[in-house]
């Protein structure tokens, strides 16, 4: 599978996509800002290091990995077995939890970035990447503004970067 990324632009707010590799850095194709990739996330040859340790597009090095599953499916798979529950004496929730257990093993996995929301795809799984943490995820964003919007972070000055209580 091809790395990709999916990003929101700093300079429109609008999302885009594309492959990473073979590419100089992030292009939006709404306004046409471009974006360096962060020092740190690409070898000499230019491609990618993976399992990621930071973001691609803010250098941000808290991530955390998810399922790759459209949510309001999910949902919806749930409400309709237990709308038929009644006339199926609960097999339907049985066959809803089957079925989303055997997507859960099938559905590639992602990361995800804490500070700017940056979708990783097509990556092997870094062990360090945990689930999604609300309580993380709130001090890491209060900790992320005061750089993220700039082009680059400079070298050295990540949050967290030095902190070995990591």
């Amino acid at each position: 599978m091809a790395h990709e990324i999916e990003w929101r632009c700093p300079a429109c707010l609008r999302p885009g996509q594309q492959e990473i590799q073979g590419r100089p850095g992030l292009h939006c194709p709404h306004c046409g800002h471009r974006r360096e990739y962060t020092p740190g996330t690409l070898r000499a040859d230019g491609t990618v290091t993976d399992p990621l340790e930071r973001c691609i597009c803010c250098g941000y090095d808290r991530l955390f990995a998810q399922k790759d599953f459209n949510r309001k499916i999910g949902v919806a798979v749930v409400l309709v077995g237990a709308v038929l529950s009644p006339w199926t004496y609960g097999l339907s929730l049985l066959a809803c939890m089957a079925l989303d257990y055997g997507l859960y093993h099938f559905v590639p996995e992602i990361t995800v970035c804490y500070g700017c929301d940056a979708i990783h795809r097509g990556f092997e799984h870094n062990p360090l990447h945990r689930a999604h943490d609300p309580l993380l995820a709130d001090r890491y964003r209060r900790e992320a503004p005061a750089w993220l919007p700039a082009e680059s972070p400079p070298e050295g000055s990540l949050p967290g970067a030095a902190d070995p209580s990591r």
